[in-house]
């Protein structure tokens, strides 16, 4: 034995019983991973070689009380590829080039490129894109599919159903306030990755497909919505005012048919949405209503029997003082009847009313009316409005609230009080959400039919329509008067209060239900700082509702002959008596009509229902620019059918289903 084995015979031993040790380690947790508990090997590779990806839901839609579909969800793809990793990239832009028909050179250029990631497609059709991603993909290129809210009807109540966000979450309206119903759950599903971690879609992972959230159908008739948007939107633009809002409700149900605010926005494209834009007025604004809170009092003094009808009562020539204050009406009157006192809508008659009435009479008398307390609608940040417990009414206060002031009221508020006078003395609570219902059909029904309280007896209630369908035949309100329908309202004209003083600006509101004896409708009409054409609620709210009335009227079809126009604008007084003028110019079909005024203007005609290729063919034909959304058929125009417009002038059409 040599000495340098001696010498290193240690090291030697110490080495080999390592390695001995090191291997029989080895083997035997190989034996031990494999043989005696195999599930764990099982679950580290799956770890490293899947993963888990997410599948959005598609977002439950709104649907009008006839079914329309208000909302709609958009399926976009995207294609990508990772160059470097593409080791096909001939077979790449071979099935690019054959889906998209575009040149295989468009493809080969954009994967020969030094770039770690490039976008093949963009924005893919949802049919295209949805065959192309379901087939194998070759490695080095991915797909993403993006959902995307869409509004089929763009603005038309934008500020009461709202809209979403990037990441598909309600941030307004009716799309927050039902956001965990509508978004639905997330599914997922395994994908693989092989040894260089490209990831692959294979047979044999498990998926759990996504549930859908649920649809929420709602009681407005988006017809009727449309028409009161569009007479809002002239008013506003006629009178030059900040805002305008209406409500319409079914009185005995207390259904809301349509709610609406004039500025609003466009969902589809929230790049223009101003916080402003996302009120709902008609539920969280509250104001000061003048006129129109007299039915309070006046309701109050007929129930107490304090008053008859045609009790008589000296309105003072038009001035008055009261405790030191002194009250003008808009007109010098000298004796009226209490009816009379409220068709011409007299300050100093029914402040003298009034003062026949205990306090707590009137103050409960507007609570039984809903005032300054929440209706309980289905929606988010209500105003309750406000009114003082009549223990803090100064010795001025009954008078001021009996002509609308030192109170503030909702226009949800003033409709639900009115339809309790027109539906003879209920009030009722509004219903806006019918049900929701599940992907699987399963139904949940959210408002029901629900009586809160009875406001004042049915004999009363009779005697108040009567005294407010005179108010619009004979009274202030004659400019909603529309002959055989039996409107019944009240006018409202309020200032302003500002930083603690009222200035020159108003509030001019008209309240009414039709037809006055058995009504169908509530509606509720206000203007906010009407600048030109007037600033009373008989001059600037009556005409609004009138149309608004005419529309609906005709829009129903009960006769065979439609309301006709309810006024002539000046500028055409002149063609009242001409003879009806021939149609000239292309018919596109027997619904579409198209009116040429002169060489320069058109009348928009009515596409609804049509295709966007015949819509879009007629248009062009008339020398106007047309501006499509969506697909489908045509399911609303902006401008509305029958507006005269210039040639070349731009109109917006909505498609749908």
């Amino acid at each position: 034995m040599s000495m340098t084995y001696k010498k290193f015979r240690g090291r030697y031993i110490f080495v080999v019983f390592t390695s001995i040790m090191v291997w029989a380690a080895l083997v035997l947790k190989m034996f031990y991973i494999q043989v005696i508990d195999p599930d764990n090997l099982g679950t580290a590779l799956q770890s490293q070689f899947e993963d888990k990806v997410s599948i959005s839901p598609l977002r439950g839609n709104f649907y009008d009380r006839n079914g329309k579909k208000l909302t709609d969800n958009i399926e976009h793809f995207t294609f990508a590829a990772h160059p470097a990793k593409v080791k096909d990239k001939d077979a790449v832009a071979r099935l690019f080039s054959k889906t998209f028909n575009k040149s295989i050179r468009y493809y080969l250029n954009k994967l020969k490129t030094i770039k770690s990631f490039v976008y093949l497609e963009k924005d893919v059709n949802p049919l295209i894109g949805r065959e192309l991603s379901q087939s194998p993909l070759p490695v080095g290129v991915q797909v993403q599919s993006k959902v995307r809210r869409y509004y089929p009807y763009g603005d038309v109540a934008a500020p009461l159903i709202g809209f979403v966000g990037t990441e598909n979450h309600g941030l307004s309206g009716l799309e927050d306030h039902y956001n965990h119903q509508l978004a639905g759950i997330d599914g997922w599903r395994e994908l693989g990755s092989d040894g260089h971690g490209n990831t692959r879609i294979r047979g044999g992972f498990s998926e759990q497909k996504p549930i859908n959230g649920d649809d929420c159908f709602l009681t407005i008739d988006v017809d009727i919505q449309i028409i009161i948007e569009e007479e809002l939107r002239d008013a506003v633009e006629k009178h030059q005012a900040d805002k305008a809002e209406a409500i319409l409700v079914d009185p005995s149900t207390g259904e809301i048919l349509a709610l609406a605010n004039i500025p609003t926005f466009n969902p589809n494209s929230r790049s223009r949405i101003t916080e402003a834009s996302l009120i709902a007025h008609p539920i969280m604004s509250s104001f000061e209503p003048g006129s129109t809170f007299k039915v309070v009092g006046a309701t109050a003094l007929l129930e107490d029997k304090k008053v008859h009808p045609m009790d008589v009562f000296d309105c003072e020539g038009g001035e008055y003082s009261i405790h030191g204050i002194d009250v003008k009406d808009w007109k010098s009157f000298d004796n009226l009847t209490f009816a009379e006192v409220l068709q011409n809508s007299s300050n100093i008659g029914i402040i003298k009313a009034v003062e026949l009435l205990d306090e707590s009479k009137m103050f409960n008398t507007a609570r039984k009316f809903g005032f300054s307390e929440k209706s309980g609608i289905q929606f988010p940040y209500e105003s309750s409005g406000s009114l003082k417990n009549n223990r803090t009414w100064s010795e001025l206060s009954k008078s001021e609230i009996a002509i609308g002031y030192e109170v503030s009221v909702t226009t949800l508020q003033m409709a639900m009080a009115y339809s309790a006078i027109g539906n003879g003395g209920v009030l009722m609570k509004p219903q806006l959400v019918q049900k929701l219902k599940t992907p699987k059909g399963h139904e949940q029904k959210i408002d029901h039919i629900d009586a809160l309280r009875r406001v004042a007896s049915e004999k009363t209630m009779h005697t108040m329509s009567d005294i407010l369908e005179k108010a619009v035949s004979q009274g202030t309100g004659h400019n909603a008067f529309l002959p055989n329908l039996k409107i019944a309202g009240k006018t409202g004209t309020a200032k302003k209060l500002k930083n603690g003083k009222y200035v020159s600006e108003y509030i001019a509101s008209f309240a009414s239900f039709y037809p006055s004896d058995d009504p169908e409708y509530t509606l509720i009409v206000t203007v906010d700082h009407p600048r030109t054409g007037g600033y009373t609620g008989g001059m600037v709210a009556a005409p609004i509702a009138k149309e608004i009335y005419r529309r609906i009227y005709n829009l129903k079809g009960r006769d065979a002959e439609p309301y006709l126009q309810a006024s002539v604008p000046k500028d055409r007084d002149e063609s009242v008596n001409e003879a009806p003028r021939s149609l000239q110019g292309q018919l596109l079909s027997a619904a579409l009509p198209v009116l040429k005024i002169n060489a320069t203007q058109v009348t928009m005609p009515d596409l609804k229902g049509m295709s966007l290729k015949m819509s879009l063919s007629g248009l062009y034909a008339m020398g106007l620019k047309p501006i499509p959304h969506g697909s489908g058929r045509v399911i609303r125009q902006v401008p509305a059918a029958g507006k005269t417009l210039k040639a070349g002038q731009s109109v917006e059409i909505y498609l749908g289903e």
